[in-house]
């Protein structure tokens, strides 16, 4: 009886052993799992985080770009840039007033950085500042030419290639080159019409190479499909006016702040302000924006940057607006970005005064 009472007293806390070690692996089975839900549920948390933030840039991005361009189309323009100020009943009255005086709020049109909604960041450029390519004239692009290329002849060819290629006939200029000349050479035929963006100057026979050899010329910044050969000299971007004018970097700032003070309004008056020995004609410089712009927007911290170039045509049957063209270009830092600090309140005010932080 001792026996027996024995084998069942041991026959029952095997049975509890077997019962606690079943326990003890249904919770550790349990844990594992609830940590794999855990860090499944974070991962998509993160995931969501990520893509919320993502469209919140898009949004910001989208919105800075709509409220800029019609900005740019119903707000008035003077020596300086873009100005919301409205003219005063006295001031349209008085016939000694200057409508296209500077008022000091201006948004300006030299590429300086400004911050829009969040993180985005955006600049304007007047494409009068640039160096035209579709001018029928290339006496700007000519001269501009020479600060890169020594050698006439090469000049030459590559001037008169680039007007046989946007000429709308077949004829052949002197060293330039035709439809035969780019089938020799198994290149695509010249459109025989404007370019469309700058970066189309490498499908023009002999550019492509050119501008590899001079990686120093800053295509996307510095040229524009302009149609006429006439620069403004207080939208130049500070690059391009270091090269244009053949100054260093201390004489090109001290300019810029001099142009954004009081912005110039004649060759006679950058000449007698300035006190620099140049050569200016009168009838090639202008100083006033014109209607032919070209907006970048991007995000904050790099990355891809939007890049639109739109006339402005507020009679127009289209639209008060037109867009030449839009691309992706890789977004770089603006070397006119300390400047725009103390003004990159004004677009912030005609957002609506965004508190998001940034």
């Amino acid at each position: 009886m001792a026996a027996k009472f024995a084998a069942s007293h041991k026959f029952a806390q095997s049975q509890q052993g077997f019962i606690l070690a079943a326990v003890l692996w249904t919770l550790a089975i349990m844990l594992i799992a609830v940590g794999i839900f855990h860090a499944y549920v974070e991962r998509k948390v993160a995931v969501g985080i990520q893509a919320k933030a993502h469209i919140q840039q898009q949004l910001d991005a989208y919105s800075t770009e709509q409220t800029l361009i019609y900005l740019l189309g119903s707000s008035r323009f003077t020596l300086a840039g873009m100005t919301f100020s409205q003219l005063s009943l006295a001031q349209s009255q008085d016939e000694n007033f200057s409508y296209t005086s500077a008022v000091g709020d201006e948004l300006w049109m030299d590429s300086t950085v400004y911050q829009g909604l969040g993180d985005v960041q955006f600049s304007i450029q007047d494409n009068g500042g640039l160096i035209p390519l579709n001018a029928p004239d290339p006496t700007v692009l000519s001269d501009f030419m020479s600060r890169f290329e020594p050698d006439l002849g090469t000049k030459t060819r590559l001037i008169s290639a680039l007007q046989d290629y946007v000429d709308a006939d077949d004829l052949l200029n002197l060293s330039g080159a035709e439809k035969l000349d780019y089938a020799a050479k198994n290149k695509p035929a010249p459109t025989n019409d404007f370019l469309r963006t700058p970066s189309e100057l490498a499908r023009v026979m002999g550019w492509q190479e050119w501008l590899a050899a001079h990686p120093d010329l800053e295509v996307q910044n510095w040229l524009s499909i302009g149609r006429f050969s006439v620069m403004n000299l207080n939208t130049m971007p500070k690059s391009l006016l270091m090269k244009y004018l053949g100054l260093n970097e201390q004489l090109t700032d001290q300019l810029i702040v001099e142009r954004k003070t009081n912005p110039f309004r004649s060759v006679e008056d950058f000449v007698l302000r300035t006190n620099l020995i140049l050569t200016l004609d009168e009838d090639r410089h202008r100083f006033l924006p014109g209607n032919e712009l070209r907006l970048k927007i991007w995000n904050k911290g790099g990355g891809q940057a939007k890049l639109i170039s739109l006339q402005l045509t507020p009679n127009g049957l289209m639209g008060p607006w037109q867009v030449d063209y839009e691309y992706s270009v890789q977004s770089v830092e603006n070397n006119n970005e300390a400047l725009a600090i103390r003004q990159s309140t004004l677009f912030t005010s005609a957002l609506g005064d965004d508190i998001r932080a940034h």
